[in-house]
């Protein structure tokens, strides 16, 4: 492979931290973002966050989502500034793949009103697949 634009990974690594962060300091709001509905009561437990809206509960998994985005932003910018061109494809492949998961979630379990962000989600898959194709043919 030879040398790649480092634009690529520091502007979707930077992006993954951003999105880490807000479901860190705004869980609530990142389940709209997602494509989720918030927690209903029935599947509340004592370890779970009320939100201000009253619409439903947050549950903690969303600080999951948030480090895990983080890891993914922080991971995306080491490869690159290491230089280590060929495990940043590899992980940008599995990062479709997640994208593309994370798709079917949201259109299975986000209900019919949040459905249609599972397209956003799909999206950004395809275009990580873009992105490794055109990496993997240079």
């Amino acid at each position: 492979m030879g040398r790649f634009s480092l634009a690529p990974a520091y502007v979707l690594g930077t992006a993954c931290l951003g999105r880490g962060l807000m479901a860190l300091f705004s869980p609530q709001k990142e389940y709209g973002h997602v494509g989720l509905p918030l927690e209903s009561q029935v599947a509340a437990t004592p370890s779970t966050i009320p939100s201000d809206s009253g619409g439903g509960l947050v549950s903690p998994l969303m600080y999951f989502k948030g480090i895990r985005e983080i890891s993914y932003g922080l991971v995306l910018v080491a490869l690159q500034r290491q230089g280590s061109e060929g495990a940043l494809t590899t992980f940008a492949a599995v990062l479709s793949l997640v994208r593309l998961g994370d798709g079917l979630v949201v259109w299975l379990y986000g209900g019919e009103k949040l459905r249609w962000k599972a397209l956003g989600h799909w999206i950004t898959g395809v275009e990580f697949i873009g992105w490794v194709a055109w990496r993997w043919n240079r």
